[in-house]
């Protein structure tokens, strides 16, 4: 598998694309000495300073250094410090591609992929540079060249190209890719692109993609647990795979930990620690935490009525096309005072979370 260049900002967040890749040598390149500029880059990105880490790679890239160059990118579009510059990225990223670097191939087909301020999208140039990358066997370009030609067939019913997407994705999996095995367990989920439908190849797909880092394949871990899917059902390690994407933010997670502390689902039965999960999902402006965590406070479990409240949890969670939930705020709304709708209209219009 090839492993990021600077591994300190793996687990970070969303950055980059919401997963910031930063170059990787072959695997049988040489360590960087202890005392070169790519270590010490790396050294000062390990004690969050950017600009420090960006001082040290500039005249690297400027030298010729192709791992210098998408590192230099990468950190442009990373927002940690510094101001997210598309175009001062996408020069960088360009160095990189030239010389052959597949992952500032892969990096600047993802610019042009989306486009940016004073940079146009360009589909046909990110497309050839996103097959070149994934054809040199960089595993991130081989996962998102499956996406891409899984979309288009998605349009087109086309059944030969599934099996393209299934054959790209096969080929990141085999490098330990999480998105890739990620889709290598909905192909076996559903029995698509050539494959036969196996809940128990598909869980061990699901496995190893929470295993290589995807906070995604954790929650479906719960949920396969929680039904038995694939795996003889288990509430208890359901619980374990909820709390652990719930630990990184993951709002799937969240509301499926809160739910289960609100029903007593493997667990026993909490409506402060549900309501708490509720909240933080609801804080990403998760739909269905909105509406759960809108009718604990309907119904005052946990806590005290407050149908204020309820009517803007609702509401936010109507904004994205909750039916049920705009049924809701429609009813509670004929409830409240003037002043408690004031006082509502001002949390929607902040966004805050009540």
């Amino acid at each position: 598998m090839i492993r990021p260049w600077l591994a300190v900002l793996a687990g970070c967040g969303a950055l980059f694309f919401q997963a910031i890749t930063l170059a990787a040598p072959p695997a049988a390149a040489t360590p960087a000495p202890a005392s070169s500029p790519l270590q010490k880059a790396k050294d000062a990105l390990a004690k969050g300073d950017v600009e420090g880490a960006l001082k040290l790679l500039r005249p690297e890239a400027e030298k010729g250094n192709a791992e210098a160059a998408n590192a230099v990118g990468e950190l442009q579009m990373a927002g940690r410090g510094v101001k997210v510059a598309p175009l001062e990225a996408m020069k960088w990223f360009q160095k990189a591609a030239d010389a052959g670097n597949k992952a500032g191939q892969f990096n600047l087909a993802r610019l042009l992929f989306i486009g940016a301020e004073g940079l146009p999208k360009d589909e046909e140039k990110a497309n050839f540079l996103l097959r070149t990358s994934a054809e040199a066997g960089y595993a991130p370009a081989q996962a998102q060249l499956g996406t891409v030609v899984e979309t288009a067939a998605n349009r087109t019913e086309d059944k030969a190209q599934v099996a393209e997407a299934r054959e790209w994705y096969e080929k990141a999996a085999a490098q330990d890719q999480p998105d890739a095995l990620l889709a290598m367990s909905r192909f076996y989920d559903f029995g698509i692109g050539g494959l036969e439908a196996s809940p128990p190849k598909a869980f061990d797909f699901c496995f190893r993609a929470a295993k290589a880092g995807s906070i995604v394949a954790m929650n479906e871990m719960g949920v396969r647990y929680q039904k038995g899917a694939g795996v003889r059902q288990d509430n208890v390690a359901a619980i374990g795979w909820f709390t652990l994407g719930a630990q990184h933010g993951q709002p799937a997670a969240l509301v499926n930990l809160g739910n289960c502390y609100e029903n007593g689902n493997g667990v026993r039965q909490d409506f402060d620690q549900a309501g708490r999960n509720y909240s933080a999902a609801a804080r990403q402006n998760f739909a269905p935490a909105e509406f759960l965590l809108g009718e604990m406070i309907e119904k005052g479990k946990g806590t005290e009525v407050n149908l204020a409240h309820a009517y803007v949890l609702y509401t936010r969670a109507a904004a994205q096309k909750n039916e049920e939930a705009a049924k809701r705020a429609e009813a509670i709304k004929a409830k409240l005072t003037p002043a408690q709708l004031e006082a509502a209209a001002k949390l929607l219009k902040t966004g805050t979370v009540p």
